[in-house]
């Protein structure tokens, strides 16, 4: 899952790396849905949560498919 805002260009960067794909991302926007955000403790933009564990700021692809395992 990630958690972001429209207006971050850290996610932006994240939405353009997944391209076309980025619909099958589980995404939360913030700006949107900020009670979810300060429920999980989102202290930041991007937040990626794999397996129950925070991982902030932007990952790159690899990083992504090593802590997901996919």
């Amino acid at each position: 899952k990630m958690y972001g805002t429209s207006w971050c260009p850290h996610c932006n960067n994240q939405k353009t790396i997944f391209g076309d794909s980025f619909k099958y991302i589980d995404y939360v926007d913030c700006t949107e849905q900020q009670e979810e955000c300060t429920n999980a403790g989102i202290e930041g933009y991007p937040t990626w949560v794999i397996n129950g564990k925070k991982y902030p700021g932007e990952q790159s692809l690899d990083q992504l498919i090593s802590l997901s395992g996919c």
